[in-house]
């Protein structure tokens, strides 16, 4: 009884696995995927979408965008559907991938009402990312991220080393990124709307700490208070002497569009 059992088991994952990769057309099933990772104004295009045997996939380029905007591109990405949340009226899928030169990993389940994702993000390059192509956000830095969410909302973590940027000098306001290289923080989004709960930065002689940040709808709000020892550059704390607080102590206000600041 038990031989038969698990006779019949391995014919009906095989039925199932030939379904899968030879009577389900390779367009229908990345329609069906891009439909569930549709959100609002975000949307994700698949390109170079084929299924590979037993629920694999492999993708040559996943793009996500909002509105007309590109904010990703995620190429090579490799992954495999869980057969079985299939029948839980969702579609579980554990992916790899590379962006902008690092490696992108996640498990996701996709379904009508929303996406339950945990993300990994290691060694993408700043200077390689869409997402900064169109800001004040000039220079260099490895990146490394993780984030949770659930059903448009959740937690970010990131890191970024070897960082290099540029000063930003927009509008009368000045940012002094030049001066950093590392940065860490961590914040929480819902919907369009994204809370910078904690970000620090390290330099020479220098310290960084971005606080009661928020973005919403296009408006950033935050306060940037800088601490600036004894021995960091003359040249530098002459353009911060117009948010100077104290001796050393630095408290720049960032307040208005985001396109307008970043």
């Amino acid at each position: 009884m038990l031989k038969k059992l698990i006779i019949v088991l391995l014919l009906l994952s095989f039925i199932v696995t030939g379904v899968w990769y030879a009577g389900i057309p390779d367009k229908w099933a990345a329609e069906r995927i891009e439909g569930l990772l549709q959100g609002g104004r975000i949307r994700t295009e698949l390109h170079g979408f084929k299924k590979t045997p037993f629920f694999g996939f492999r993708i040559e380029e996943v793009r996500i965008r909002h509105n007309r905007r590109q904010l990703l591109s995620i190429e090579e990405v490799s992954g495999r559907i869980d057969p079985v949340s299939l029948l839980l009226f969702g579609v579980k899928v554990s992916f790899t991938g590379h962006l902008s030169g690092g490696t992108i990993s996640g498990e996701a389940l996709l379904k009508r009402d929303g996406i339950r994702a945990a993300i990994d993000v290691r060694s993408a390059r700043l200077e390689g990312l869409d997402l900064l192509a169109d800001s004040a956000i000039r220079g260099k830095g490895s990146l490394d991220m993780t984030v949770v969410m659930d059903k448009g909302e959740g937690d970010l973590y990131f890191e970024v080393k070897n960082m290099a940027l540029k000063d930003i000098r927009k509008g009368g306001l000045y940012i002094p990124l030049k001066s950093f290289n590392y940065m860490k923080g961590a914040g929480s989004f819902k919907d369009e709307s994204l809370r910078i709960d904690a970000v620090s930065m390290e330099g020479d002689h220098i310290y960084g700490r971005l606080r009661n940040c928020v973005l919403e709808r296009g408006y950033f709000e935050g306060i940037l208070e800088v601490v600036a020892e004894p021995k960091f550059s003359e040249e530098s704390l002459v353009l911060l002497e117009p948010y100077k607080e104290s001796p050393g102590y630095y408290a720049i206000p960032l307040k208005g569009k985001v396109r307008d600041i970043l």
